[in-house]
């Protein structure tokens, strides 16, 4: 609970208990900063909304246990109408978090080191002071009030509570993307250590579905829609008629999931538009889904989150070690992370724009008989690290036409 000395005595206030908030302020406090976490969920590690699958080298780069993976692969699948390709990597190449785990896990490291944590409460609005955002308007569970520190952080997810009210990106930056995801039980052993994406309107509209291994017996079976309203879907909810409908429709397509019991249902909006233009103010930083850093191409956001939450921890310690918490020393964030996406985040977003549409069977064919001819590694390149250019050569590029071939005008 904060009492009347600690309201001016944060160094960093962070909104949001998500990946990027929660991995920002594990290393503030780890360095010894003083943060404060503001978390609008009534639980820590809520909501849990996410397909969680991920490379093994994300562990070993943030140091986090084996345990938080509840699955693991050494397969990808990759399939489109009638055509459906394996890359078999031998060996374990990946997990599937269990998300309210990592959560959970990186605030506990967080309090561990001192932060302090409000949960049930949303930030209302910035207090600004002479061009500085200076503190937060709080409400919730535990009362309202104000509390003041040296530099905000809105990592509140696809809301943006604050980085909409201080200009940094609207406050519905643009249609929004839904995805909706069944936990099941009694699965199949073929779907076993297979991370399974399922592209072209066969198996879901404007979108791809997704079966990926999560613990014994147990899949996470989803479906994600770009643009939700453009195509007809409700935005404002995942457990809507609309997305029900979708996800139905994909399970349908595989009877092996037919005697598998459902165990949880959840969902959410994601902004995919490839990140907004700037992360930074007097005394502020945008951070993961509040500054749409999810990658287009996938819509793969906890990988990204963590990596913004480390940069933008970086970027506040050293601000903190100058007493300087102007943008022009925050922006050394955005210069960070605009150096981690590089030119592929735009890349994947031209790309997600025309795979997402309206594609035909034979475009798909020719999407399948290209990356059929992709080593296993190859596949890696392109799907986790967006190396487009580094794995296809040109000619192969065009036999999709106007498919891929725009996106190397730009």
């Amino acid at each position: 609970m904060l009492n009347s000395e600690e309201k001016e005595n944060f160094d960093a206030i962070i909104i949001g208990a998500g990946p990027a908030g929660a991995e920002c302020a594990r290393e503030l406090s780890k360095k010894g900063r003083k943060v404060l976490i503001i978390e609008k969920s009534p639980a820590i590690g809520r909501p849990d909304f996410s397909s969680g699958g991920t490379p093994k080298e994300t562990f070993e780069y943030f140091d986090l246990p084996l345990e938080l993976g509840r699955g693991s692969w050494s397969k990808v699948l990759i399939a489109a109408y009638n055509d459906s390709k394996i890359w078999d990597y031998k060996k374990t190449r990946g997990y599937v978090f269990d998300f309210n785990k990592l959560k959970k896990f990186l605030v506990g490291e967080a309090i561990k080191n001192g932060a302090e944590v409000l949960i049930g409460t949303s930030a209302e609005e910035p207090v600004i002071e002479n061009d500085f955002i200076a503190g937060v308007k709080y409400k919730g569970a535990f009362g309202e009030g104000l509390v003041k520190g040296k530099i905000i952080v809105d990592a509140s997810g696809p809301v943006g509570a604050l980085a909409s009210q201080v200009g940094l990106r609207k406050a519905v930056p643009c249609s929004a993307s839904i995805g909706i995801e069944l936990v099941v039980e009694n699965a199949a052993e073929e779907f076993k250590d297979v991370l399974a994406f399922y592209f072209s309107d066969y198996y879901v509209p404007f979108g791809y579905g997704w079966i990926f291994p999560f613990g014994q017996n147990s899949l996470k079976v989803g479906a994600v829609i770009y643009k939700a309203k453009e195509h007809g879907v409700n935005e404002t909810e995942y457990g809507t008629a609309d997305m029900m409908k979708v996800l139905k429709k994909f399970i349908k397509r595989f009877p092996q999931l037919k005697n598998t019991q459902p165990m949880d249902l959840h969902g959410g909006n994601i902004y995919v538009n490839g990140g907004i233009k700037k992360y930074s103010k007097n005394g502020f930083l945008a951070i993961g889904d509040a500054a749409c850093q999810i990658n287009p191409l996938a819509g793969e956001g906890i990988r990204h989150a963590l990596h913004s939450g480390r940069m933008a921890a970086e970027a506040i310690d050293k601000a903190l070690s100058l007493n300087d918490f102007s943008e022009s020393t925050l922006k050394e964030y955005d210069k960070n992370w605009q150096k981690y996406i590089g030119s592929k985040w735009k890349r994947s977003f031209l790309i997600s724009e025309k795979l997402y549409g309206d594609l035909t069977q034979n475009q798909w064919r020719d999407i399948m008989q290209i990356l059929s001819g992709l080593s296993p590694e190859e596949v890696f390149e392109v799907g986790f690290n967006f190396n487009f250019l580094k794995v296809f050569k040109f000619g192969k590029i065009l036999k999709i036409g106007k498919l891929i071939k725009e996106v190397y005008k730009r």
